[in-house]
């Protein structure tokens, strides 16, 4: 691969316009970020995707997973695309220097987006906003509200990012933290969402988002958050369950198509969704979860049981 098409992936090559709003809704969001590759972006949108890293840096078991391989997976790939992140990168009850190091690998990865979700709150607003100095990508959420004015300022409700010709908005959503003020996800989302589409003429909208992907009762979850969402064309899941590793089609409330991944944890598999554009629509292309293993090739079963001990491990 050449230089300048591996380059897409490394936040370096991204250069980034703020802009000042006064509505309340766009007061804490960067509007605009731009990102160039040597891609076809007038026919392909490529959007790659992790979720709970928990803090796994090197390989994690039979030599797959980490973000180290991720790395070494995204440096092979041919397409340039969005490197997105659902949240919980961090490891449980991991130190401030273990901490600064799984923000290093990302930034050294070219992660653009991720979402605090509960490991990076576990220790307070006051950590996740001196861990927020060293990050090179871009933290989203709508529905926590912080008392740290750091987070409150750095921690956008949303984020634009272009595309060749295409404007994609991507936003987040986290569930309830002790500690955290909490606003209903699913409201919260399809709020900004409708924002991005409507307002500021958005072509995509992306939800990073922390919920489990069905929960009993009226709890929060994606399951809901697709069903109910007019605007949001992909969501990045985090379940750790049964469904790592796969891709869900549900309709929204007027019928289109939203498509819900599931990234496996700890890196084990990493998401590439490709979106085919048209002139006046984006369709799904591919749907693929790629196992990160630096030497080999896994059967299913083989597969099958290095999940099993990453969904174990992330819980």
């Amino acid at each position: 691969m050449s230089d300048n098409r591996r380059s897409f992936l490394k936040t370096s090559t991204l250069a980034v316009t703020a802009a000042l709003f006064s509505q309340p809704i766009d007061s804490l969001a960067q509007i605009t970020k731009s990102a160039h590759t040597l891609a076809s972006l007038d026919t392909d949108l490529v959007i790659y995707h992790s979720a709970h890293l928990n803090g796994e840096i090197e390989h994690f078991k039979e030599n797959t997973g980490g973000i180290k391989q991720l790395k070494k997976l995204l440096d092979k790939q041919e397409d340039g695309g969005l490197l997105l992140d659902a949240g919980n990168f961090l490891g449980n009850n991991s130190t401030a220097d273990q901490q600064y190091s799984v923000v290093e690998a990302m930034n050294k990865a070219g992660y653009h987006v991720s979402t605090p979700g509960v490991q990076e709150l576990a220790q307070g607003e006051d950590n996740l906003a001196q861990l927020m100095n060293g990050m090179q990508f871009d933290l989203v959420n709508c529905n926590y509200q912080f008392s740290n004015q750091y987070l409150t300022k750095k921690v956008k409700t949303f984020q634009v990012i272009r595309l060749g010709k295409l404007k994609i908005g991507i936003t987040g959503v986290g569930p309830q933290i002790d500690g955290i003020r909490f606003s209903d996800p699913v409201k919260s989302a399809n709020k900004i969402a409708a924002h991005l589409k409507n307002e500021l003429k958005c072509d995509f909208v992306i939800c990073l988002s922390g919920l489990d992907y069905r929960l009993q009762d009226h709890l929060p979850d994606n399951t809901k958050l697709a069903e109910n969402a007019a605007h949001i064309d992909f969501i990045v899941g985090s379940s750790t369950h049964k469904l790592a590793g796969t891709t869900a089609v549900l309709r929204n409330s007027t019928g289109n198509e939203v498509y819900i991944s599931n990234p496996a944890p700890k890196g084990v598999k990493m998401g590439k969704m490709t979106f085919a554009v048209n002139k006046d629509q984006i369709q799904l292309a591919g749907s693929r979860h790629m196992i990160s293993s630096a030497d080999r090739t896994y059967s299913h079963a083989q597969v099958k049981s290095i999940l099993s001990t990453a969904d174990t491990a992330a819980c």
